[in-house]
């Protein structure tokens, strides 16, 4: 709770600070983030501020709430330390940017908390308008244009489904809560049609809402037409919300009804993970290719969902969001600087970035063998830790899931050896530290050496993680 008041108000405090000096919006910003951090480990790994109990009608930051908050706002936080050059041409709106990222905030942090079918609703909202305004920031060009239109017809049409869902469960138990939900369906002796369907909504609702196929079509355009951070966003922070509350939901309200809403979710996961992979080999536009990647990383997550009520199930949830948030970031990180130095976005941009600018050749090797799930980096742990929960209860999901894995080596593979192994110019006539340089941005190399710093610090330790909640 305390970190959700600090991003309230770090939110209003940047649209005030806009209207005067725009050079002070980011340092208050990363400010305000990190103190959300810190009251956020305060309340998780210390005394806490007592808010655990408040406010338990509605939402509750317990060790569920305040882990997952935590790996959300150290992503924005990255985010923001990148918006200093990812931001640099905006001018009056630069406040507002700002301001709409901390507010979407918020609404990922009540997702994390909710314990009431209502604030699900409410932190869903919250977390996507802004977003909505931020995907067709740059008025001018009809890709963003058609992306903001995408992203809002289709968030629309899913909190539609969403809350008919809402409406036959509240129909079917006669209440909103998730433990009153979860005891009326214990005392039944069988479910009753509608709040079958109910769920199915539900599902179908939140699949919109993490891109998972089928109700994944909008996310490729979404996240190309939109402005590169606002994709980093949407990659990381709005698939971690997505997911908590989705497996938050399953976990405490609907475990009595496992045997029904299983299947669905498994044929979603395996449907997921299969066509998002397989269309990434196609891709040669890198944001086109990291929208697939995050489409097949949500059937990877499903398995979370599928496999509640075994052991660690939410402990891997949690891992796989940080890992894969991190390598996100600093892989969106390396891209913002190459393909806004004159690249096309294309994988060509990359050729020959080994020579022309090492650092970021590292950040993004490592982030993509992360992704890919290559040992002994943090993102094979966080597979290790997602397969093996899920493993007992679906094993034929664990096999096709290490297979898809075996499948997008190929894809992140080709970003690595654009890198290194595709020369420049052909003839070698034109040395490569003059007109190919690239500027390494300060606030970038910062941002992406800390994301490959928590990395390391995961692939050493990554129990240091694991066990939190």
């Amino acid at each position: 709770m305390t970190a959700l008041l600090i991003l309230f108000l770090t939110a209003i405090a940047v649209l005030f600070a806009g209207l005067n000096n725009r050079s002070w919006l980011q340092p208050i910003a990363l400010l305000g983030t990190l103190l959300a951090l810190g009251a956020t480990g305060y309340d998780l790994l210390g005394p806490g501020f007592g808010w655990g109990s408040q406010y338990a009608s509605m939402f509750r930051f317990m060790p569920f709430a305040l882990a997952f908050s935590g790996v959300a706002i150290l992503a924005t936080a990255l985010i923001i330390g990148l918006s200093g050059w990812g931001f640099r041409n905006l001018n009056s709106t630069l406040g507002d940017h700002y301001a709409l990222i901390l507010f979407s905030l918020c609404g990922a942090l009540v997702m994390f908390s909710y314990t009431n079918l209502t604030m699900l609703f409410l932190g869903i909202e919250i977390l996507s308008i802004p977003l909505y305004v931020l995907a067709g920031s740059r008025r001018n060009e009809p890709a963003g244009n058609e992306a903001a239109l995408k992203y809002f017809l289709m968030g629309a049409f899913a909190t539609g489904i969403l809350l008919f869902g809402m409406t036959l469960i509240y129909g079917a138990t006669a209440s909103f809560d998730l433990a009153s939900i979860s005891r009326a369906i214990g005392n039944g002796d069988q479910m009753p049609g509608m709040l079958k369907v109910g769920i199915l909504l539900m599902i179908v609702g939140l699949s919109f809402k993490v891109s998972a196929v089928p109700f994944h079509f909008w996310a490729p355009d979404v996240y190309q037409g939109s402005p590169n951070l606002v994709t980093a966003f949407m990659a990381t922070v709005v698939k971690t919300a997505g997911f908590a509350a989705f497996y938050r939901l399953f976990a405490i309200a609907f475990p009595g009804a496992e045997a029904f809403w299983s299947v669905p979710v498994a044929i979603i996961a395996a449907l997921t993970m299969t066509v998002a992979n397989v269309t990434a080999l196609f891709q040669q536009d890198f944001k086109r290719m990291m929208a697939y990647s995050s489409i097949s990383h949500a059937g990877y997550l499903l398995l979370a969902v599928l496999a509640i009520g075994t052991a660690g199930a939410d402990n891997a949830l949690l891992f796989y969001t940080l890992t894969y948030s991190l390598a996100t970031i600093c892989a969106f990180g390396a891209y913002i600087a190459v393909a806004e130095q004159g690249g096309d976005g294309s994988f060509a941009a990359f050729n020959g970035l080994g020579k022309k600018q090492p650092l970021l050749a590292v950040v993004l090797t490592l982030s993509m063998l992360s992704l890919a799930g290559i040992p002994p980096l943090a993102g094979f742990f966080g597979k290790y830790f997602l397969f093996t929960a899920a493993f007992a209860k679906y094993p034929w999901l664990i096999v096709l899931a290490v297979i898809n894995s075996a499948v997008s080596i190929y894809y992140y593979f080709k970003i690595i050896i654009a890198m290194y192994f595709v020369r420049l110019h052909p003839d070698d006539s034109m040395p490569t530290g003059q007109t190919d340089s690239i500027l390494l941005p300060v606030g970038v190399r910062w941002a992406v050496m800390l994301g490959l710093l928590l990395i390391a610090l995961l692939t050493l330790v990554p129990g240091s993680v694991y066990g939190l909640i």
